[in-house]
């Protein structure tokens, strides 16, 4: 009993340790880059993204002014435009890995965002409204509203805020990505100290890029269910990558979305060995999926599912790469 007990009180000690070194490290590491080192990062790549803002000074969104800031590649006549939505915690700088990939950028404009409150988007002024972030992120939406195709690509948090401006801008977004997406209202996990962090006593020692996040997190649920209703104004073609070994965001979030995407085609690519990683383990697929989209789309003819292939043996679903079809 002895020895149970010091086993227990150096678990604990060790787990204490560990959470203060989290917490410690979070206050130093924001997850975003400033434009210098935006443009640091891609300043030998062939193609230069740009940074720009814009301000939305509207008094039902917010008493004072927001600002939200963008990266973009320069414009394509006659080509698509691609715009990549982060989860949280995150921000743009998630998504610099396809900024750098040249058949993509040949294909596509691309356009990248920092959410509300996010990186150098008012960064620590959390808006916890999938409703009112959408609205924030409208200009872009307005920006692009000439070009040929729309394409908006939501990762985890960032898929909601993607569903949202398709229900809003059906004629508008033509294709919407959702990879592990968070869509369904509770078909996510909330771990016990989002709530423990979120008390008067702890609140004043998180980091605020963690707080943003477990605002957002918190107040999830009541988002989502704010645009239930408006599922079925999404016309635009839609794909969905989710890990089926997800357990931050729970793979029934594509069940979910199937059910109540009602206008729109949906094509579904589960990927077995996968959990909350897409982005970063399989972004190489991920980008042939983005570029089958885009190289269908030119030739007029419809995306096609990949075809999954079981192993009834083992009990293993495997699914191959797109170049494999």
């Amino acid at each position: 009993m002895t020895r149970f007990l010091r086993a227990l009180r150096w678990a604990l000690f060790t787990i204490l340790i560990v959470s203060v070194g989290l917490v410690v490290t979070a206050w130093f590491v924001n997850f975003r880059q400033t434009d210098q080192e935006l443009a640091d990062e891609f300043r030998d790549q062939l193609v230069q993204p740009a940074i720009q803002r814009y301000t939305v000074n509207d008094r039902t969104l917010s008493a004072t002014p927001r600002t939200i800031r963008f990266m973009e590649t320069p414009a394509r006549p006659g080509k698509p435009v691609v715009l990549f939505v982060h989860g949280a915690p995150s921000s743009l700088s998630f998504f610099n890995a396809f900024f750098k990939d040249t058949t993509l950028l040949n294909r596509a404009q691309l356009v990248a965002v920092d959410r509300p409150g996010y990186g150098y988007s008012d960064f620590g002024r959390v808006e916890t409204s999938i409703v009112r972030q959408a609205k924030l992120l409208q200009p872009l939406i307005d920006r692009y509203k000439s070009v040929s195709y729309l394409m908006i690509v939501g990762s985890s948090y960032g898929g909601s805020v993607a569903a949202r401006l398709a229900m809003n801008n059906p004629e508008r977004v033509d294709h919407v990505v959702f990879v592990s997406s968070a869509l369904g209202p509770g078909l996510e996990r909330t771990y016990p100290i989002s709530h423990w962090i979120d008390t008067p006593l702890l609140r004043w020692g998180v980091p605020p890029l963690l707080r943003l996040a477990n605002d957002e997190k918190l107040a999830h649920r009541r988002a989502l269910e704010a645009i239930l209703p408006d599922w079925s104004k999404i016309r635009a073609n839609i794909t969905m990558l989710h890990g089926q070994r997800d357990e931050l965001v729970y793979p029934t979030n594509v069940s979910f979305a199937q059910k109540q995407l009602t206008n729109a085609r949906v094509k579904q690519f589960l990927l077995p060995e996968n959990r909350h990683d897409i982005v970063f383990n399989k972004r190489e697929y991920m980008t042939q999926i983005l570029i089958d989209i885009l190289t269908k789309r030119e030739l007029n003819q419809p995306v096609m599912a990949l075809q999954t292939a079981y192993n009834t043996n083992a009990g293993i679903q495997n699914t191959p790469s797109p170049s494999q079809r």
